[in-house]
């Protein structure tokens, strides 16, 4: 299985949710536990002496847990140092993305791994070449896909969009991953997820913000931030009723 997780804008949290998504499976009691797991970081850009890969940050938030089961591999293809997509990055740095070495790679993984998670650059129209895009690669990969988003203002319509660009497809979308939900949401944050839910979007979790990421006390409550097809215990149903019962309160909608 080849789960790709995309955003509806670029630094909107998918490393940290590729991060949770990755924790909460290596936890599982479950009896289809994933013996072997590959994380895939196909293309990055931005990535120097300064500022370490997001395979580097991934790997750190789940050190524990790597180290006990011994079960996760890593996997970059490209890496470039200039922040931005990554296509103009190869331009630039003379280093030409090979869409063929790509796919081949995580073909050949799916042999080896019942579970690859995918971590996207960018957002689903971001160029990898002059004529392929990260949706491209998805559909290639015959992968299931998940968006992550922000609750804030303007999300509505960079979320469905993303999600229409990948019906267009055909590609199979498992959801939305609401990254940075407020203790105390505003207007828009609180009732952002109703409306995507009452418009039939499927909501696979909801990860809070924190102020301070002290990430060893995250993994005993990752699953309560992701649905069961996610291997987590979110309960789309009653985040939304409570979401509903919150605004009523305090705007007597």
């Amino acid at each position: 299985m080849i789960l790709f997780i995309t955003g509806n804008d670029t630094d909107i949290g998918k490393t940290f949710a590729t991060s949770i998504i990755l924790s909460s499976f290596l936890n599982s009691s479950s009896k289809k536990k994933y013996k072997k797991i590959a994380v895939v970081k196909p293309v990055e850009s931005g990535v120097n002496k300064k500022n370490k890969s997001d395979l580097d940050f991934i790997k750190q938030f789940n050190k524990k847990n790597i180290e006990i089961t011994k079960n996760v591999d890593f996997f970059n293809y490209y890496s470039f140092s200039n922040p931005i997509s990554p296509y103009t990055a190869s331009l630039i740095e003379n280093k030409r993305i090979s869409i063929s070495l790509i796919r081949k790679n995580i073909k050949e993984l799916s042999r080896d791994y019942p579970l690859i998670l995918v971590e996207g650059a960018g957002g689903l129209e971001v160029p990898l070449t002059k004529k392929y895009k990260v949706i491209n690669l998805i559909k290639d990969l015959n992968a299931s896909c998940y968006l992550v988003v922000n609750p804030n203002l303007g999300t509505i319509n960079h979320t469905l969009l993303s999600i229409n660009a990948l019906k267009c497809k055909r590609i199979s979308f498992k959801g939305v991953i609401f990254n940075n939900y407020p203790r105390n949401p505003k207007i828009s944050e609180l009732y952002n997820p109703i409306y995507l839910a009452d418009s039939g979007v499927k909501i696979a979790g909801v990860i809070p913000k924190f102020l301070e990421r002290k990430y060893s006390n995250f993994h005993a409550k990752t699953k309560d931030y992701l649905d069961k097809n996610l291997d987590g215990n979110f309960d789309q149903k009653e985040f939304i009723n409570n979401s509903k019962i919150e605004f009523a309160k305090r705007f007597n909608a």
